[in-house]
């Protein structure tokens, strides 16, 4: 259940008129995606032309708006990028929440249903966003850089379970199942951060190509148009980093068909295999922090929230199964019998 932004219409409806020159006909919360921080709405204009409007209250990382509008003016018209606003900005504040105006494309974009084609498709999509060089002029100054520093997770988890998981005292009911659920996953909390830093410590010795990484990449931020087309959306991760980056919501069947679109790739299955623990405990601190810190959200969300952490460490978390396959995998290398790799493709182990 996705919770309406705590900001007035009023006050989207002058903005878009103030800034955008953009008469609101109509203006409508779609309930989507998981960055509990933000809210887009669908506005059509007097003319019939429908926009996404997108408000958040995190602090804009400014090149989330420059570089996919950069990429989307280099010719590739899969990303879908901000509208300046009249005065040629690509983002506005209303008092304290930025407003970002996208075009709307009507479209898929659930976890489910992309085709083979399609993935073939965001392979080749990806193939020519990791070519792209950016000049300084495109936001590049401002953009995160892969560091490989597994700090400010082993940081967190010990401050969760030191001052948080023992605590019962006046807990609600979700975080009282979610510091239940979090004791009884202990182990493999503790087993994905050890991956987390023993492959940190071999990647900081590296140097890696970097390339420009969307770092979202799953179907949920791929739209699909009503002839079958896909579009980029959602750059709020933006960064440089190893192109592998970008491979970790791969699975199989579709695995293959993307890289028939992104052609020749080589992945490398250390790089892979640390991005894929670093998202499980992304993730896991994430849901963590929405449910035992959240005071604007209803008791309903958060008990929902909570139950998506327990399934996440659980027979039904995908991203935790990928990451403990291609660790298994990586190990198997310096076998005499090496596993099959997690998915198939054009390049080597």
């Amino acid at each position: 259940m996705r919770e309406q932004p705590k900001i007035s219409e009023n006050l989207l409806r002058a903005c878009l008129r103030d800034q955008y020159t953009l008469s609101p006909l109509t203006l409508e919360f779609l309930p989507r995606g998981l960055d509990y921080d933000a809210g887009v709405y669908r506005v059509v204009n007097e003319q019939g032309t429908a926009y996404l409007l997108k408000a958040t209250s995190r602090s804009l990382d400014e090149a989330s708006c420059l570089v996919p509008r950069y990429l989307r003016d280099q010719g590739i018209p899969a990303v879908v990028a901000p509208i300046p606003t009249s005065l040629g900005a690509l983002w506005t504040r209303a008092e304290e929440w930025t407003v970002i105006v996208y075009p709307f494309i009507d479209g898929e974009c659930s976890l489910t249903g992309m085709t083979n084609a399609q993935w073939k498709e965001v392979g080749s999509i990806f193939q020519r966003i990791h070519q792209v060089r950016l000049p300084a002029s495109s936001g590049s100054s401002s953009l995160r850089k892969e560091r490989f520093d597994p700090t400010e997770y082993t940081q967190g988890i010990h401050l969760f379970e030191t001052q948080h998981v023992q605590e019962v005292g006046s807990a609600s009911a979700s975080q009282r199942a979610l510091r239940s659920s979090w004791k009884a996953h202990q182990s493999t909390i503790h087993t994905a951060m050890d991956h987390l830093q023993q492959l940190a410590e071999v990647l900081q010795s590296r140097t890696l190509p970097y390339v420009i990484c969307h770092a979202d990449l799953h179907a949920r931020n791929l739209i699909r148009d009503p002839s079958g087309h896909v579009f980029v959306i959602d750059w709020d991760e933006v960064m440089l980093a190893p192109k592998e980056r970008d491979f970790i919501f791969l699975r199989e069947p579709h695995a293959e068909a993307f890289f028939q679109g992104y052609t020749g790739a080589e992945v490398d299955w250390r790089l892979l295999t640390y991005y894929l623990w670093e998202r499980v405990v992304q993730d896991l601190l994430y849901l963590a922090h929405n449910v035992c810190f959240r005071d604007d959200w209803t008791e309903e969300t958060r008990v929902q929230v909570a139950q998506t952490f327990h399934e996440s460490l659980g027979p039904a978390g995908s991203n935790l199964r990928a990451a403990s396959l291609a660790s298994a995998y990586l190990a198997s290398l310096s076998s005499p019998f090496p596993l099959h790799p997690p998915f198939s493709f054009s390049g080597r182990g």
